[in-house]
């Protein structure tokens, strides 16, 4: 009989193997209504886990808010907060969609969505397009005229643009990408420069030769060449993508999602399915923009991008990025550190994600839910700093919160123990 230790190291093995050999390639972009599976007129998504309207941070009402104007589903927030709280308009999390948004991570039916494929498992995921640079945009929980305009502009120029374009290029090799960003200053989470400029190099061609309106090509091309960090949200995709055929494997201890909701930080594993384990969001612990802005400013973590330390970018890889350092008055030697730490806690590590200070050492892969516990170490996020009113402030990292790991594995055990019973 095999015993329960080697189950759950044969699991762990196949979990990782799937995140491993899973593809990411970016095959299309439109309306979520469109694309997104289930998605409805009246469905406003969000980023972390589940949580009631009337429950959520300031930077994600703001968000929700936006978006039910933006749709025509209210004419003043006023109408909006009526029917959310009635529920004709409903929110949900991004991931009960198959979807990843950064920051408040702000989805409704008119929102251009990236599809990204894993031909391996025949899977996909989406994400919101980027809304470009900027200290307010929906995404960080603000809203203003200028703002709805943009993405008004988005969706009926710029993603058109970007769908034929992306069309006549063919699929976009976004883990390939990611092998080569990492080696070029990105972790490909607080920074993805390196990885945007590479995918603009595999789309440009097909942008020139478009049957389109000039001035909309020039623009949505501007629009890209000065969003340094694009790729962001196809990255996140891509690690969705990945991430999703590794779910429910019986015995697996190997983390499938994180995300947070600037209230609750939380947690799935692949074992357990579709149940968030949660814990209160932290404060993140980086520099502010402004003089005037300080942690009494701050809302807790936000967003979904803890999707990409999940596949062991961000601050799993730190040192292949050493000027995100600077947000938390780091230097390259304690960017290694952090590596070394995220190490005790993964089940393995990925070949093709190489860090080059540590002679091309392959980053850590498959956050194990007992060696969390076991150490104490939780995951290290890369993450921005939202206003708690709304607003990009600044960027840091913080770690996850310990509880979120110690609920998961008592609900392993008892899975256990009923498997046994």
């Amino acid at each position: 009989m095999v015993d329960i230790k080697t189950r759950i190291e044969t699991a762990n093995a196949r979990t990782i193997e799937i995140m491993r050999t899973g593809t990411a390639q970016l095959v299309d972009v439109g309306p979520a209504l469109e694309i997104v599976p289930g998605m409805q007129k009246n469905i406003i998504l969000h980023s972390g886990p589940a949580i009631p309207w009337r429950e959520m941070c300031g930077p994600h009402r703001n968000g929700v808010t936006g978006a039910a104007l933006w749709e025509g589903l209210a004419q003043s927030p006023e109408e909006a907060w009526r029917k959310l709280d009635s529920g004709e308009i409903q929110v949900a999390p991004c991931h009960d969609y198959l979807c990843v948004g950064a920051g408040g991570g702000i989805i409704s039916a008119s929102t251009p969505v990236m599809v990204v494929e894993n031909t391996t498992f025949g899977n996909r995921a989406y994400s919101c397009i980027s809304e470009g640079g900027g200290l307010r945009l929906l995404k960080w929980g603000y809203y203003d005229d200028a703002i709805l305009k943009n993405l008004s502009w988005q969706a009926e120029v710029f993603a058109p643009v970007f769908q034929k374009a992306l069309r006549a290029s063919g699929p976009i090799d976004i883990k390939a990408i990611i092998s080569r960003a990492v080696e070029m200053g990105d972790e490909c989470h607080n920074r993805s420069i390196a990885a945007t400029l590479l995918f603009l190099r595999e789309l440009y061609p097909s942008l020139l030769t478009l049957d389109m309106p000039g001035e909309d090509v020039r623009t949505s091309l501007k629009f890209l060449v000065d969003s340094e960090h694009f790729l962001l949200h196809a990255i996140m995709a891509a690690a969705k993508a990945v991430l999703v055929p590794a779910e429910r494997i019986p015995y697996s201890t190997i983390v499938t999602a994180m995300a947070r909701n600037g209230v609750d930080f939380g947690i799935k594993v692949s074992a357990l399915g579709d149940t968030w384990f949660t814990a209160p969001a932290r404060m993140v612990k980086g520099l502010y923009f402004r003089a005037e802005w300080d942690d009494n400013c701050a809302a807790p973590d936000l967003g979904d991008s803890a999707i990409t330390e999940t596949v062991g970018l961000g601050g799993f890889i730190q040192p292949c990025a050493p000027t995100v350092t600077q947000f938390v008055q780091g230097n390259i030697h304690s960017a290694i550190g952090n590596t070394r730490k995220m190490q005790e806690i993964c089940a393995s590590t990925n070949p093709d994600v190489r860090i080059p200070v540590m002679d091309f050492t392959p980053g850590p892969i498959g956050i194990d839910i007992r060696k969390v516990v076991r150490t104490g170490i939780t995951p290290l996020l890369d993450t921005a700093i939202t206003h708690k009113d709304g607003g990009l402030i600044g960027a840091g990292e913080v770690h996850a919160p310990l509880e979120c790991f110690e609920k998961a594995l008592r609900a392993f055990g008892q899975q256990l123990e009923g498997m046994s019973a």
